[in-house]
């Protein structure tokens, strides 16, 4: 009996000391580490990527603050979160609560108390220059425009999150804060745009009255301070725009279309490089070439007409003639000189459509040399591709290649976008003498609407026609190309229109208005 006893003995002994062993182990272990790796819930905040500016650092994305608040289910937090939300914001957080989990809601201020964590977060409400800042996937990845061309320097693949320890039963464990994850790509990656917002802000306004077109304002170095198209888009529902038959998504600034008369200063850009400038014509509203009638739009005719007048009263029977005097070469070559054969790069993986010339051999024939020479045919261009004939008119012959990109912002340092050297293409002779003739487009031709009420303006409308009927009439497309002040230009404004029917104002108009508002702005 007693050597049973002592067995008993031992083996209580031995179970006594594996209890006491296994309790010191719990006690020694750090347990938040454990809960850290096995148990816990992580809530998703916001996403979080990089910011574009306009030119003075303007957030253009990221633009607008929230305060976000993480609540748990305590009674502080509870007793808290009660003091700063009211009504149906209130109970929902109140509803959440009751599972013990806790609940991310916006708030109007930080709160400082035990169980509430708060963050900011950046959203967008109502971007400007949509088409060109373009819009993200459900991913956060870039899709178009600048969002997408610079997708590697603005995406973030960290979620703004907050992540709660827990016990084995799902319970937030007291006494331990939970870990805030926020990625500061906001404010350390970004994109600074050549775009201003307050021309951005005028020009939007302006294109309210064109139902498809597009309007781009830049500065005499090619930097695009506004662009437009319309329709437009909202980029947070950008599905309910695919199958539109208007087309909202597509970003007509960047698109080709035929240009009519606003090409006609290349064709006089050509003439005056070639000592032409003096050409002479009697216009009867109509003149035969080959064996067919080219007309004249005021079927009255002009009368005798030099290239002012000619640039003036957008004479079409001038400038056939004109053409036949300068020839097809001269021409051909000016207009591919401006890059009317390319497409432009705006900035790293962003470019407008390519430009569309005829073959040179097809302009040996007068008749597609006649067409050519004012703008109608096979060119085609897009409405930022006429910068770089409007800028070098309105500066010393030269034009800088069109950009949106003044820098990037990589890690918080800042480096510049290199826009190249300008090309000179034409004396500062022939500039002046032409930014003279285009003056008198507006103060005694077909550009009158287009004058500014207060600032000196020079520029060329356009009525293209496209070989596309509607309801027995053919389509038009309305231009005006311009710049301002005449006598020390600043700013070149293209202004477009899909369709001139569908517009509450011409394009000369809008320009004369966009002029005047723009004008007084002081930077």
């Amino acid at each position: 009996m007693q050597k049973r006893a002592l067995v008993c003995f031992l083996i209580c002994v031995i179970l006594l000391f594996i209890s006491v062993m296994r309790v010191a182990t719990i006690a020694t272990t750090d347990f938040s580490k454990v809960s850290n790796i096995n148990n816990g819930i992580r809530l998703k905040i916001s996403n979080s990527r990089g910011t574009i500016y306009d030119r003075n650092r303007v957030r253009l994305t990221n633009s607008q603050e929230k305060i976000i608040a993480c609540v748990s289910p305590t009674p502080r937090a509870i007793t808290a979160i009660s003091k700063v939300l009211k009504g149906d914001d209130l109970q929902e957080v109140l509803d959440g609560l009751k599972s013990n989990k806790p609940v991310i809601c916006e708030v109007p201020r930080k709160i400082d108390c035990d169980g509430i964590v708060c963050t900011t977060i950046y959203t967008d409400t109502d971007t400007p220059s949509r088409h060109i800042i373009g819009y993200t996937n459900s991913d956060n990845h870039g899709v178009s425009g600048i969002e997408n061309a610079y997708d590697s320097l603005l995406f973030s693949e960290n979620d703004i999150s907050i992540f709660y320890n827990t016990d084995a039963k799902g319970r937030i464990l007291e006494g331990l804060e939970p870990e805030l994850t926020n990625d500061n790509r906001v404010a350390t990656h970004g994109v600074v745009t050549t775009l201003d917002i307050n021309i951005q802000s005028i020009a939007e306004e302006c294109a309210e009255n064109l139902e498809k077109g597009a309007i781009v304002v830049a500065d005499l170095k090619g930097k695009i301070r506004a662009s437009v198209s319309r329709p437009s888009f909202e980029r947070n529902n950008v599905s309910i725009y695919l199958n539109s038959e208007s087309s909202p998504l597509l970003n007509r600034a960047i698109s080709a279309y035929n240009v009519g008369s606003v090409f006609k200063p290349c064709v006089a850009v050509a003439g005056l490089e070639s000592d032409k400038g003096d050409f002479e014509y009697t216009c009867t509203g109509s003149c035969e070439i080959i064996d067919r009638f080219f007309k004249c739009h005021n079927l009255d005719g002009h009368g005798l007409l030099g290239l002012r007048g000619g640039l003036a009263h957008s004479c079409n029977t001038y400038f056939y003639n004109f053409a036949f005097n300068v020839g097809y070469d001269k021409i051909f070559k000016t207009a591919k000189a401006f890059n009317f054969d390319q497409s432009i790069k705006l900035c790293e993986r962003m470019s407008t459509a390519k430009g569309s010339l005829p073959q040179k051999a097809s302009l040996e024939n007068i008749a597609h040399l006649a067409n050519f020479s004012i703008g109608q045919g096979e060119l085609l261009l897009s409405p930022i591709s006429m910068l770089t004939l409007y800028c070098a008119i309105a500066s010393n012959g030269e034009y800088y290649i069109p950009s949106l990109v003044e820098g990037v912002i990589e890690n918080g340092k800042y480096s510049e976008y290199n826009i190249g050297l300008p090309t000179k293409v034409f004396n500062g002779n022939t500039a002046k003498i032409l930014r003279e003739y285009l003056v008198s487009v507006l103060e005694e031709g077909t550009g009158e609407a287009a004058k500014p009420k207060t600032v000196t303006a020079a520029g060329k409308t356009a009525t293209a026609q496209t070989g596309k009927f509607e309801n027995g009439r053919e389509i038009c497309e309305g231009w005006f190309c311009g710049f301002f002040p005449a006598e020390n230009p600043e700013y070149v404004a293209i202004i477009f229109s899909e369709d001139d029917r569908k517009q509450t104002l011409s394009c000369g108009q809008i320009f004369s208005i966009l002029a005047d508002r723009i004008t007084p702005l002081k930077f």
